[in-house]
């Protein structure tokens, strides 16, 4: 009896349009659509950002906890994560309390904006027990180096006369010392899956690369930079950990330096992470699979650098399965990433971006029927 034809679909999400779960879903009904008896396979990927928890609780490997937190101003937001009871293990996405999704962009000021609600987030996973945190970094809307999110688990961050500054961006340039770490922080295994290599400070770090999308100005752009330059500063002090130059400190308005910092947190790519759990080497193993299917909202140079397309299209090639690829914007030519066998755009014509954002269901739909049409199963 011949094997049906087998698709592995393994999309990051198309940021502020589509979440990898939904592309899935409309790739699945395209193709059966056009091959009922076809096998399709679903694995929604995330970096770490958008989506991240997301993945882990669609494939079985989590449950979901949700509860009411403070978004980056303050306000009330229902925010998820993903708990693993027998290892005692929280997924976590910091976008999900902290992301800029969470508010308007006419409110995207990093002077003021915080991560203490991802840090309430924290707080109830190590109320469940967890032994391991695993935070995903990227989609924040905060420049203030994961100060709050530690303020939230008790961490004392102190001016020169020995109160508690206060949140976001703004409040770091008044820090003097670092008072009390609680103990039991010490005892938790932190991994920060981010894909981000940006250092906290400089031309490449969080203030001048991600800063503008957050609300960094000209106005204010010294002020986050000294801030962090002295979140620096303090935190070699207390832990004698120099989080300058380290690779993945700027990752999130400079979070990752300052969970690496003060709590000697890890940083691991996060397909890495997200593979660690569902190991996709053994679906390709257990199963014939025919084509793979992955994107992101977009597709260019900078894809070649450990990206999550990139990593599956590796991992296919390695297991000698061809990979199309399929994003919104598609800004390099197809000889620039050979480990894909086709790469597609869902735009059809010109169109504004708030036009393309409503329409991308129904332009990936159409994309994909004209991709799998064209392809004959074994």
């Amino acid at each position: 009896m011949p094997q049906p034809f087998t698709v592995l679909l393994a999309p990051d999400s198309f940021k502020g349009s589509l979440s990898a779960i939904e592309f899935c879903d409309i790739a699945k009904q395209v193709i059966e659509t056009i091959h009922p008896q076809a096998k399709v396979l679903s694995y929604p990927m995330s970096d770490g950002g958008e989506g991240f928890v997301d993945s882990f609780v669609y494939a079985g490997v989590a449950e979901k906890q949700s509860l009411w937190v403070s978004d980056a101003l303050g306000k009330k937001t229902k925010a998820m994560f993903a708990w693993q009871p027998d290892s005692q293990t929280a997924i976590i996405e910091m976008a999900q309390a902290s992301g800029l999704p969470k508010i308007r962009p006419s409110e995207r000021n990093p002077l003021q904006t915080h991560t203490y609600g991802t840090g309430q987030i924290i707080q109830a996973a190590l109320d469940l027990g967890a032994k391991k945190i695993v935070l995903g970094l990227g989609g924040s809307a905060t420049n203030e180096g994961g100060t709050g999110a530690l303020q939230a688990l008790g961490v004392e961050l102190l001016n020169s006369e020995g109160q508690e500054i206060g949140l976001g961006g703004q409040a770091l340039t008044k820090l003097a010392s670092i008072g009390k770490i609680p103990e039991h922080l010490m005892d938790i295994e932190w991994q920060l899956a981010c894909d981000v290599t940006n250092p906290l400070l400089g031309e490449h770090g969080a203030t001048a690369i991600f800063g503008p999308q957050k609300g960094v100005n000209p106005n204010n752009y010294n002020q986050l930079e000294t801030g962090l330059e002295n979140w620096a500063r303090v935190i070699e002090s207390k832990t004698g950990h120099n989080i300058r130059e380290i690779e993945g400190a700027g990752a999130a308005g400079g979070m990752a330096g300052g969970f690496i910092g003060i709590l000697n947190a890890s940083v691991t790519p996060g397909f890495d992470v997200l593979n660690q759990t569902l190991k996709l080497e053994k679906i390709f193993d257990k199963n014939p699979i025919d084509l793979v299917i992955t994107g992101e909202g977009k597709i260019d140079t900078q894809t070649r650098f450990g990206k999550l397309p990139m990593r599956i299209a590796q991992l296919a090639l390695a297991h000698q399965v061809h990979t199309i690829g399929v994003c919104g914007s598609l800004q390099c030519a197809p000889q620039d990433l050979p480990e894909f066998k086709a790469l597609f755009s869902i735009m059809n014509a010109p169109m504004h971006e708030i036009d393309a954002f409503k329409d991308t269901p129904i332009l990936l739909a159409n994309t994909l029927r004209s991709i799998i049409q064209l392809v004959e199963p074994k």
